[in-house]
Parts: C-alpha cells; structure tokens; sequence
C-alpha cells in the first residue's frame, strides 16, 4: 500500500522534506469547513435517570459546589435534577469531544486502482499548486511504524469515510458506552473519532487517509527510506525542480523520481 503526500514548493515544506519529517495540523487549519462536524442528540432515556443521585453542597463543600455550578452554567436553586443531570452528561461529552478534536492530524491519500489520487487532476490543482508542485510516495505500511515509533502518545490510523450526511452523536450511547454506569459494549472513542474520520462525499476524490496524535507536536519523523518516491510536477520551474531533488537526495540518495504531466490530447494526468 503507498500513501500519497501532495506539497507545494516553499521552504516549510522542503525543510520539512530536508528532515525526513511530515506536519500535522489542527482540525480548525484544514480547508474543509465541516471538519470534525457532528449532530448532536441529546435526549436522555428516563430509565438512566433512576440510578443518578443529585450532587448537594453539603457533599462537596459550598466553595467546590459554587465551582460545579458555575461550569455548568448553572443557578442554584433554578434546575430539577433531570436538569441537572442533563447538564453534566452535555458537559463531560462535550469535554470527551474535544480531546478527540484536539488531536493533531496528518492528511494523505491512499493509493487506489480505480479514481486513483496520483493521477487525479484535483489533487494536483489543489495541494501541489496545478503540478508547480510534487508529490510524496511513501511506504504506507512502514510510515505508520515510523509515526508510532517517533512518539510516546497514541497514534491512530484512519481511513476516511465519504457520505452525505453528517455523523449522530447520542448522549444515550455516551452514557452506556464502556466505563460509564453499567456500560455496554459500545466504544465510544470510536464513535467520536468518526466524526474526524467522515467528510461529505464531495471530497471523495482524495481517497484520504489520515494519521492521527494526540502529541501536541507539529511534526513526526519518518525513516528516510520509507519515502518511496517523489514525483515532480511538469510544470515546476528547472531551479525549483533542481532545489526539490537535491533536498530529498541528500537522505535519500536513491530515490525514485518521476514526472506527473499532462496526456497528450486528454484531460488527463500520467506519470512517468
């Protein structure tokens, strides 16, 4: 399996290149608007009130009650326990969200027979800037060793899912999820990172694959060997194409190099 890596010419992106490293960005710097989008339910089965017992002041102390309130936008006095507890289940998912959310993200595509990404007129035009750019060829099962190999943190695969309408996220399936009140089977990690892991099926074109961190640093390093090849937009300019080459050849001295270009007489793109 390869895993593509679409770049523009610019001195993050070969500084990242000079040091076998890939960037991994936040979900609010991607160029999708509905990144990480969800529907939210939040009715709650009666029956999963009985076991819930209403926090008291004289429990936690005035100071730390006062606390509580104050995060769930609360007055004391002014809610039901139903109330109450509705306002903890929103807020500890809500919590739950944005750990997920806060993860950092490195976006690839994945290689296909059929709609390919390689020779995809899209992704050229889009993230290597009308083949002015290039594009990275990794190893896919040997980078994702490396990524989990460069970090203490959890490291997560992710094959993106296209459909037309958004993900449901249920405050019933949060309460019954593992590790809560009597929880079931149901995995709720899962279900929020799905909500990272599905875009609108207009973006299928990309094929996209995604590494996901929840280390805070902006980059990861891969063995040098990993990256496969590197293929080069017809229309880069010779002094750029000649900065790429003796960037990546400096750690990767063997590395295959080809060209992505336009088909005679078509609308399509080859590889050669």
């Amino acid at each position: 399996m390869h895993l593509y890596k679409f770049r523009e010419v610019n001195t993050n992106n070969l500084s990242a290149l000079a040091n076998n490293q890939l960037w991994f960005s936040s979900l609010n710097d991607f160029n999708d608007p509905f990144e990480g989008f969800h529907i939210k339910e939040i009715n709650i089965d009666s029956e999963l009130l009985s076991g819930f017992e209403l926090i008291l002041k004289d429990d936690v102390g005035e100071h730390k009650y006062q606390e509580i309130l104050d995060e769930l936008n609360l007055i004391e006095g002014s809610f039901t326990k139903e109330e109450f507890f509705q306002k903890v289940v929103e807020h500890d998912l809500e919590k739950f969200i944005n750990i997920v959310h806060s993860s950092k993200i490195v976006c690839l595509s994945i290689e296909q027979v059929e709609n390919n990404p390689l020779t995809n007129n899209l992704m050229w035009s889009h993230y290597a800037n009308g083949l002015r750019g290039y594009c990275l060829v990794f190893d896919g099962d040997e980078l994702q060793k490396d990524m989990y190999s460069s970090t203490t943190e959890s490291i997560r695969p992710i094959i993106v899912q296209y459909q037309d309408h958004p993900n449901v996220i249920k405050l019933n399936d949060f309460l019954q999820s593992q590790g809560l009140l009597n929880g079931d089977d149901i995995n709720f990690v899962e279900k929020v990172t799905e909500t990272v892991a599905t875009k609108s099926s207009d973006w299928k074109y990309e094929n996209e694959f995604r590494i996901m961190s929840l280390n805070k640093s902006d980059f990861h390093c891969y063995m040098p060997n990993t990256l496969k090849e590197i293929i080069v937009g017809d229309k880069m300019s010779a002094s750029e194409k000649s900065l790429l080459l003796s960037v990546v050849k400096a750690s990767n001295p063997n590395i295959m190099v080809k060209t992505a270009r336009l088909k005679d007489n078509t609308y399509k793109i080859e590889i050669v």
